[in-house]
């Protein structure tokens, strides 16, 4: 019986008659010192009739839900970057702030391999984002960035970033700290990348720890060829 009520409810809830006022979407994209990066989605929406808020409260008082939820009150909450997505965080929050009637919900998670990555010298490494994973439209071509009225979407670049480039410059802004911003309406294809150059110290000390290491393990076969030598030496003399 508990089950058919839920189910009556649930359907009453997915009435045509709910259609939610978009607000405004934003993405930032943390990138680690491995290419992979932490991001942060939040979509922002209006609960324009009562049915809508209704609806809002149930699956907040859920505890517990999915990102498939969520997406019937916005397309947008879903994932905007193709590959390995791990650690999903859903946050749902009314947002008193902008209006009695409005609503976000934001998603966190991480993705691996963002930008590629490859070592250009013995402490400098090259990243280069891999615009393949960008599912910001649902158009064919691949890499296109696609952000609609009241659209974000920002790279924080690691804080050690240098020979930032965004290319082409027009559309996006850069700021000091290592930060490239697109605000829509735009759309089009770009190309990130940047340097991150290892500190003299810490190839010092790799250095010292690789000899170690190898020190190390030539240490365990100077003891086992003497183990060797003593057993060969101790069975030969016996035999003669």
């Amino acid at each position: 019986m508990r089950a058919v009520l839920k189910f009556l409810l649930l359907a009453l809830m997915a009435s045509p008659a709910l259609a939610y006022t978009y607000y405004s979407f934003s993405v930032n994209a943390t990138v680690n010192e491995d290419g992979s990066a932490h991001v942060v989605e939040k979509t922002v929406f209006m609960l324009d009739t009562a049915d809508e808020q209704r609806e809002f409260e149930y699956y907040m008082g859920l505890g517990k839900t999915t990102l498939a939820d969520w997406q019937s009150f916005s397309p947008l909450v879903r994932y905007h970057f193709s590959g390995s997505v791990t650690n999903l965080k859903i946050i749902a929050s009314r947002e008193y702030s902008i209006r009695y009637t409005a609503a976000s919900v934001t998603i966190e998670y991480d993705v691996a391999g963002l930008f590629t990555t490859e070592r250009v010298g013995s402490r400098i490494t090259h990243y280069s984002l891999d615009t393949s994973r960008l599912v910001f439209s649902e158009a064919s071509r691949t890499g296109e960035l696609s952000l609609g009225n009241n659209m974000r979407f920002a790279l924080e670049l690691p804080n050690d970033a240098v020979s930032l480039k965004v290319v082409p410059a027009p559309g996006a802004e850069v700021s000091d700290h290592n930060t490239a911003v697109w605000n829509g309406p735009i759309s089009g294809k770009w190309e990130v990348s940047f340097e991150r150059e290892k500190p003299l110290s810490d190839e010092v000390n790799e250095f010292f720890m690789g000899v170690y290491q190898w020190l190390n393990g030539a240490y365990l076969w100077l003891i086992l060829l003497v183990f060797v030598a003593v057993f060969f030496l101790k069975f030969y003399g016996k035999k003669k």
